[in-house]
């Protein structure tokens, strides 16, 4: 196998690509945290908050071993979920509370607008208050199903 042929090209441009995407987000949070360092430390606030070291063999150890502990866990997590069908849109749902999050946040610090309203950031202490929402709906909703699931069980064809 041929490590710079034309697939394998392609394929690590596919990756690099894939982790910049997924990597955004860190990057942008941690950028919008870093503005409320003192000026001249929001840079190093920046350098430190990227995997927490100025010394790249050890940052790019981490993605490595990041990298392999995904790998490693992918088949679990995705029996887990197919298993468990209500926390992959718990997660979905958490995903997109975060997103909001950050997109209100990015939004407050560019000053933008929305239908002539300054857009405001979400606070840390209502993003808290939606994901435990989100997780007590999802106890309580699982509890019920079970108990649902467990009554129809008892029902024999005869009490139909």
């Amino acid at each position: 196998m041929e490590l710079f042929s034309l697939d394998n090209l392609l394929t690590l441009a596919m990756l690099t690509l894939l982790q910049a995407v997924l990597g955004f987000d860190n990057l942008l949070y941690i950028s919008l945290e870093s503005k409320r360092a003192p000026v001249e430390k929001q840079a190093f606030v920046r350098r430190i908050g990227i995997a927490l070291t100025d010394v790249f063999l050890v940052m790019a150890t981490a993605i490595i071993i990041g990298a392999l502990l995904m790998i490693w866990l992918s088949d679990g997590v995705a029996e887990f979920l197919e298993k468990n069908r209500m926390y992959e849109v718990l997660g979905l749902f958490i995903l997109l509370v975060v997103g909001i999050m950050l997109l209100s946040e990015g939004g407050h610090l560019a000053h933008l607008t929305l239908f002539d309203n300054a857009i405001t950031p979400m606070t840390k202490t209502t993003f808290y208050f939606v994901i435990v929402v989100l997780v007590l709906t999802d106890v309580v909703q699982s509890r019920y199903r079970k108990k649902l699931l467990g009554q129809r069980a008892a029902v024999t064809p005869a009490q139909i």
